[in-house]
């Protein structure tokens, strides 16, 4: 008897496999939202939530989805770091992309990017004592009131 055949033909074998890809896979998504609330505690704790301005633009991927493509200004992000005493320049690249529901973001596609961008877009991230992130919100400025993104596309509706 091949050992090859073994496993291939044997039930158990088989069930055990599926259980233990399973746990890994939700081990993952698991660690993932560890990770996320590790990050907004420890910033909620030191006060370390930044605020950014930047500017968007919305691509669509067919693989990504539909998210609003960010372009952080780098001496805010500079000061943001020198601030905090981290090195935050990674983040130009890591926090560039929003993510949003797909109906808010299918609104947000009919919107002029030049109009959506005089909104005066500011990016909010918690960020950790090591220099990770994780978005906060996406602001948008409407007469004289900030709001999230979100909010002003439900206005809109």
């Amino acid at each position: 008897m091949k050992i090859t055949s073994f496993f291939a033909d044997n039930p158990v074998f088989k069930k055990i496999a599926l259980i233990l890809a399973v746990v890994l896979q939700l081990s993952v998504i698991a660690a993932m939202f560890i990770r996320a609330n590790a990050i907004k505690n420890d910033a909620i704790r030191n006060n370390s939530i930044i605020r950014l301005s930047c500017t968007a633009y919305d691509p669509f991927d067919p693989f990504k989805g539909r998210y609003v493509r960010l372009s952080i200004k780098r001496d805010e992000l500079e000061a943001a770091g020198r601030r905090l005493g981290l090195d935050l320049s990674g983040l130009a690249k890591t926090s560039c992309d929003y993510y949003m529901q797909e109906n808010y973001a299918r609104e947000v596609d009919k919107i002029n990017w030049q109009d959506f961008n005089n909104l005066k877009p500011v990016l909010e991230l918690y960020v950790d004592k090591k220099g990770r992130a994780i978005q906060k919100a996406l602001m948008v400025h409407t007469g004289s009131q900030e709001i999230p993104i979100e909010d002003y596309i439900r206005d809109r509706l």
